[in-house]
C-alpha cells in the first residue's frame, strides 16, 4: 500500500499512459517484433520509457517526489534519443546501430577486461551490424576503428540534444532545460517538484501540488516516446488512443 496514493484522476492518467506503451509494443511483437536495428533500438527506449514513468510514479507515493525530476530529464533524453534515431529515415537503421553498440564499444576500453566480456561486446556488435546494409556496415566498420567512442552516442550527427530536440514534433527543449539543472546535482532539485523547499526535514511527505506536474510530465513524455515507435513500426495503428491520452493530460493541465 502506498503512503500517499495518487488522487484518482492522476492514477487514470498513469494507467492510460502505461496501456497506450503496452498496446504498441504488444502489437508490434506479435507481428515478429524488431526485424531492424532502428527497430530494436526504438523497442529498447520505450521499454526504458515505461520503467522510468513507472517509477516515477513509485517515488511520488512515496513521498520522495522532489527526486521525480531525475527521472523526468531521463524521459527527455530516451524520447530524443528516439528523434535522433528516426528523423533521417535513410540513417535510421545506422543510428540505431550506434545507439546500442555504444555500451559495447565504451565496454572494450574498460581496464581488466576479461577475455570473455570482450568477446561478449564484440559478438554483441557484430550481431546488432548484421542487420544493416552493406552503405550501413561499412559505415559501421569505420565506427568500429575509431579509438575511442564519442561522449555521446549521437554524434557527430548532432552536435547536442538541443539539436535533436529542435527537430521534435512539439516544442520540448523548454522542459529539458527546466530538468538539466536537478540532473546535474543543481540547486534547483530542492526547489523544482518540492511543496516545502524551506524544509530541512528528510522524512517523507506528501506534495500535493508537485506530484500533478510530475506525473501529467512523465505520462506525457512515455507518450511522445511510444508515438514515435507506434510511427515507426506500427503504421501508426495507436494514434487514437494517443489522442485520446494527450487530451486527457491537457485537461489535467487546466
Amino acid at each position: 500500500m502506498a503512503c500517499f496514493p495518487l488522487p484518482s484522476e492522476l492514477d487514470s492518467l498513469h494507467d492510460e499512459a502505461i496501456e497506450y506503451a503496452s498496446a504498441t509494443q504488444n502489437q508490434i511483437a506479435a507481428r515478429g517484433g524488431c526485424r531492424s536495428p532502428a527497430s530494436e533500438a526504438l523497442n529498447i527506449l520505450v521499454f526504458n520509457a515505461v520503467l522510468t514513468h513507472r517509477a516515477v510514479r513509485t517515488i511520488c507515493e512515496e513521498g520522495w517526489t522532489p527526486v521525480a525530476s531525475l527521472l523526468n530529464r531521463t524521459l527527455l533524453d530516451v524520447f530524443g534519443n528516439c528523434v535522433a534515431i528516426c528523423n533521417d529515415p535513410s540513417a535510421a537503421d545506422y543510428m540505431g546501430f550506434k545507439y546500442i553498440s555504444h555500451f559495447y564499444r565504451k565496454w572494450l576500453l574498460q581496464p581488466g577486461l576479461t577475455e570473455p566480456e570482450r568477446v561478449e561486446a564484440t559478438s554483441a556488435i557484430s550481431s546488432i551490424a548484421g542487420g544493416l546494409n552493406e552503405t550501413d556496415q561499412q559505415k559501421a566498420r569505420a565506427l568500429r576503428a575509431e579509438p575511442i567512442p564519442s561522449t555521446y552516442w549521437f554524434q557527430p550527427e548532432y552536435a547536442s540534444m538541443k539539436v535533436i530536440l529542435d527537430f521534435a514534433q512539439h516544442p520540448i527543449y523548454g522542459l529539458f532545460r527546466f530538468y538539466s539543472g536537478a540532473t546535474h546535482g543543481g540547486y534547483d532539485m530542492k526547489l523544482v517538484l518540492n511543496d516545502d523547499p524551506r524544509s530541512e526535514d528528510i522524512a517523507p511527505r506528501e506534495h500535493p501540488k508537485s506530484v500533478p506536474k510530475a506525473i501529467v510530465a512523465c505520462s506525457r513524455l512515455l507518450a511522445e516516446t511510444c508515438y514515435v515507435r507506434d510511427n515507426w513500426d506500427n503504421a501508426s495503428a495507436n494514434e487514437g488512443q494517443y489522442k485520446r491520452l494527450i487530451a486527457n493530460i491537457i485537461a489535467l493541465r487546466r
